[in-house]
């Protein structure tokens, strides 16, 4: 009799034991469900915030891309009027104000920041992370860089020579030199005007990279939000 009782207490403790091991193990697995939704969703409103900043610099780097096409045409046309020594006149004039000029580009990083403080491997879409790493820290600080290059050349070259050997002149609208004369003989504008339309084309390809790179970025996040 009492060997009986004691199998059958022996049982009933086991049996105990087993439903709190199971018990434990089923509020872990709820617990890390819960904790994964949480990330997820943390993730996800972090991903809208980068899409916000994303659209922010598409439309940025749109501005800048058509601005800085129509400075490139206008250098380009200038360097041809110089080097055929072409008769001044109202199209040269406004071409004159629209070369060797700087513009700069701002960007938002806001969400990728957070999303870096979060920890990127949250992320777990791999060739998101990639595009936006390429994006932040790659795309971006190319066309900042060249932005400095340009603002360089302005600062250095054509604001002095403005100063210098020009009557009138509005960034982006016009320039009247005091001589044109003394602007067809001289040659190291014509340089300058060459030198910057090579920088300024890689202006214009770090911009579209940019913008190719932010477009696609778009349409990936909108798919993982989407999905998710």
């Amino acid at each position: 009799m009492s060997e009986n009782k004691t199998g059958k207490y022996l049982k009933y403790a086991i049996g105990e034991i087993v439903l709190v091991v199971i018990g434990i193990l089923m509020a872990l697995q709820i617990n890390n469900w819960n904790e994964a939704r949480k990330e997820a969703r943390t993730i996800a409103n972090v991903l809208i915030e980068i899409k916000e900043d994303l659209i922010e610099d598409k439309a940025e780097l749109n501005l800048r891309l058509k601005q800085r096409t129509a400075h490139f045409k206008a250098q380009k046309r200038i360097y041809d009027a110089l080097e055929k020594r072409a008769v001044f006149n109202e199209e040269i004039r406004l071409d004159l104000g629209n070369v060797l000029l700087a513009e700069t580009m701002f960007s938002s990083s806001k969400g990728y920041e957070l999303l870096k403080e979060l920890n990127l491997g949250a992320l777990t879409d791999k060739s998101l992370r990639i595009l936006l790493t390429q994006y932040y820290e790659r795309d971006i600080p190319h066309v900042h860089q060249e932005n400095i290059d340009d603002k360089f050349e302005f600062e250095n070259f054509w604001l002095p020579y403005v100063r210098k050997h020009f009557k009138d002149w509005t960034f982006g609208e016009y320039g009247d030199p005091v001589d044109y004369a003394q602007i067809l003989n001289d040659q190291s504008l014509l340089t300058a005007i060459k030198i910057n339309s090579q920088n300024l084309e890689a202006t214009l390809q770090a911009y579209s990279i940019a913008l190719k790179t932010a477009t696609k970025l778009i349409k990936e996040i909108d798919l993982k939000i989407n999905i998710e």
